[in-house]
């Protein structure tokens, strides 16, 4: 029996190369090291071999990111490092800390396709700043969920001068490990995602996080904040964000015997957070949450669920657009159901942080999901 490739040794490529291998991993120069803080362009080419060989041609590409962190946005933008794909259609420019997503490109008809990530030199004012609201003093991390308490995953606090802010410090690290597995063309492929799905689910239960979710730095909300002169704006320790002009669907495959999915946000601060302030000092064990928007009230950054609605709406009045600091209806945080089919929800980001509404601290979201029986009553 064949072991499976995630227990394989994987060929591996780097900058420069160009590889028709049909799974491998893409990584930094000297990986697992970090790549420093000077500026480094990296391009790695697949080679599909002839698209007119629709037998063995390459139709989709799925990139699983085992770990991927750069420089962090700045109100939004990938200012300063960037991970960007020549494929068909258009996908998002990817920056800060991306590790456990993935993505399918579409590659049909394509004789290569490129993987770029450009580094800027390393913005010091980025991991280095004031820890304002004090969400990373010692007495605030029992908010955190315990995957957010990890002593990897927060600075050190330095508080010698009590006089002044304290200091947070974060890591420098930039290096990416990512799978590719190229996917040939024909219906007997079970591991292609539907066409219009960049993200692809499996399974009767799971979770999904916006881009950058996870990553922890130094943020501005400085509407005057100039990319090339960082140090002088207004930046303070926290949530660095979700990046700006996405526009991309999630699918769930859709399990036999179920008709529905319900969706909630995870137990965690700022699980989501997509318009607006989001206040650091609300733990999201406190209930209820409030925040909500829906609607036509959501124009900037939002989710769109088909035919979401509230878990208990009898009348299954449709939202669709789902935005504010909690996930739910009525400004306040509740469950969203949707029968639409297929299974999926779109993410749809504004081009700034600011001409709609002063957006501050949105880290995005982290939704938990899992699939109704076709038996459940629609409630």
């Amino acid at each position: 029996m064949s072991m499976p490739s995630s227990e394989r040794d994987l060929a591996t490529h780097s900058c420069g190369e160009t590889t028709s291998a049909s799974e491998f991993n893409f990584v930094s120069p000297a990986y697992p090291v970090s790549v420093g803080t000077d500026n480094l362009t990296c391009t790695l080419t697949i080679d599909h071999g002839c698209p007119l060989l629709k037998r063995e041609s390459t139709c989709q590409l799925r990139i699983d990111f085992t770990e991927m962190i750069v420089q962090p946005p700045l109100l939004g933008s990938c200012s300063f490092d960037k991970m960007f794909i020549n494929a068909n259609g258009k996908y998002p420019i990817l920056c800060g800390e991306n590790t456990g997503h993935h993505m399918y490109l579409d590659v049909k008809g394509r004789a290569s396709t490129d993987l770029n990530i450009v580094l800027e030199k390393l913005e010091q004012h980025l991991y280095e700043c004031p820890d304002k609201f004090g969400i990373f003093q010692p007495d605030s991390l029992e908010k955190l969920s315990p995957s957010e308490r990890q002593s990897d995953k927060y600075p050190s606090v330095n508080l010698a001068n009590a006089a002044n802010l304290p200091t947070a410090s974060f890591p420098t690290r930039r290096a990416w490990k990512i799978k590719v597995e190229q996917i040939q063309c024909g219906c007997s492929t079970s591991s292609a995602a539907p066409d219009g799905c960049l993200q692809y689910y499996t399974g009767i239960s799971g979770s999904v996080k916006s881009f950058n979710y996870d990553h922890i730095g130094c943020y501005s909300n400085d509407q005057v904040c100039d990319s090339t002169n960082i140090g002088a704006c207004d930046i303070f320790a926290g949530f660095t964000g979700h990046l700006n002009n996405l526009d991309y669907t999630v699918c769930i495959e859709q399990e036999y015997g179920f008709c529905g999915t319900e969706y909630y946000q995870a137990m965690e601060i700022g699980s989501f957070s997509l318009t607006n302030t989001t206040d650091l000092t609300e733990s999201s064990y406190d209930e209820p949450i409030y925040g909500s928007a829906n609607g036509p009230a959501c124009n900037s950054d939002y989710l769109l669920i088909p035919g979401g609605h509230c878990k208990n709406e009898r009348n299954h009045y449709s939202s669709d657009r789902f935005c504010g600091n909690a996930l739910g209806v009525m400004n306040l945080k509740q469950p969203i159901i949707s029968y639409s089919k297929p299974f999926l929800f779109r993410v749809k980001t504004d081009a700034d942080e600011l001409t709609t509404s002063i957006d501050y601290l949105n880290r995005g979201f982290h939704l938990n999901y899992h699939q109704l029986p076709c038996s459940t009553n629609r409630l």
